[in-house]
C-alpha cells in the first residue's frame, strides 16, 4: 500500500479540494452553527480565492495524498510570528495520524500554528500527538441591544490604556497584538487600570455570524471583568453583532471571567517547532 504523502497543489487538484474544503465548512457549522455559519455565496467566494493560491507562485498550497488520491489540503499563511497552517481538511478522520507527522516535517524548522474546532477530538488527539500545544482559545458572545452594565465615567475621555503593557496572547488575526491606535480599532479603558484592545469592525469573509465582527486580543487591569465589560459595551455601540475574544491557553482566571459571562469556547489554536 502506497504510503500517504504531501505535495504541492496543482491545477488538477481543484475539484477535489473545493469538494474537501466545502465539506469542512458543513461539519464546522454543524459544531458551531453561529460562530461558523457560511455566509451566502461562501462556496464561490472561497472558490475563487483558493484558485488565486493554487496559481500563484507567491502562495503556497499542499494536498495529502494516499494511493493516488487527493485526501487533504492545507495552505500556508507567514504571519510575524509564525506560519499559519490555514483550511487543513482530509478527506477521512483516520488519517489525522499520519498528516500530523507529516506537517511536523514538511514545514520546516519554524515555529507553525493551525486552528481547531474544540469539537474536532481526532484533530486534536492527532496534533497533540505529534507534539503540537495548545497556546490559544477564541471565545465568542453574540451581542444584543442590551450591553453590560457599566458606570459612564468609565468610559469618558480619552481611553487610558498603558503604553507598557504584557503581550497578548498569540492568534491568527493578521498573527499580532492589535495596535489601539489604528483607525477603528477598539480601545476603551477607565480610570482604575482596566482596559481591552480590539480590532476594528469587519465582516468575515466566508463565515456569517449575524453582522460584523470584533476581536479583542488584550484585556488587562485589576478587574478584567470590568475591561471585558467596557469591550462589549463599545463594540455593542458601534453596531457589531459578535465579540471574539482570544485567551492564552494558560490563563485561568480570563477564563473563568468568559464563562462567566457567557463567552463560548470555540477554537483552539496549537503550536509547533518543526523538525
Amino acid at each position: 500500500m502506497k504510503q500517504l504523502r504531501v505535495r504541492d497543489a496543482q491545477a488538477k487538484d481543484f475539484v477535489e479540494i473545493l469538494e474537501l474544503t466545502s465539506a469542512m465548512r458543513g461539519q464546522l457549522a454543524v459544531w458551531s452553527p453561529v460562530y461558523f455559519r457560511p455566509r451566502a455565496g461562501a462556496d464561490a467566494a472561497h472558490a475563487q480565492f483558493l484558485e488565486f493560491v493554487i496559481g500563484s507562485p507567491d502562495q503556497q498550497a499542499s494536498v495529502f495524498v494516499h494511493e493516488d488520491t487527493v485526501v487533504g489540503f492545507f495552505r500556508r499563511a507567514n504571519q510575524p510570528h509564525h506560519i499559519w497552517v490555514d483550511d487543513l481538511c482530509l478527506q477521512d478522520p483516520k488519517l489525522w495520524g499520519g498528516v500530523a507527522e507529516l506537517l511536523a516535517g514538511d514545514l520546516g524548522s519554524g515555529r507553525w500554528v493551525t486552528c481547531a474546532s474544540t469539537h474536532d477530538t481526532e484533530r486534536l488527539d492527532a496534533l497533540s500527538s505529534a507534539g503540537a500545544t495548545p497556546i490559544s482559545s477564541y471565545w465568542s458572545k453574540l451581542l444584543d441591544e442590551s450591553p453590560p452594565d457599566t458606570d459612564a465615567s468609565q468610559v469618558a475621555g480619552v481611553p487610558n490604556i498603558p503604553k507598557q503593557r504584557p503581550d497578548g496572547p498569540a492568534h491568527t488575526f493578521g498573527g499580532v497584538a492589535f495596535d489601539p491606535s489604528i483607525p477603528g480599532a477598539l480601545a476603551v479603558s477607565d480610570d482604575r487600570g482596566n482596559y481591552a484592545i480590539g480590532s476594528p469592525s469587519v465582516e468575515p469573509p466566508i463565515y456569517d455570524p449575524g453582522g460584523p465582527t470584533c476581536v479583542v486580543d488584550q484585556i488587562g487591569g485589576p478587574d478584567r471583568g470590568i475591561a471585558l465589560n467596557l469591550a462589549q459595551s463599545e463594540a455593542n455601540g458601534r453596531g457589531d453583532a459578535q465579540l471574539v475574544v482570544v485567551s492564552a491557553s494558560d490563563d485561568e482566571e480570563l477564563r473563568r471571567v468568559l464563562e462567566a459571562k457567557s463567552f463560548q469556547l470555540q477554537v483552539v489554536l496549537l503550536a509547533r517547532r518543526g523538525r
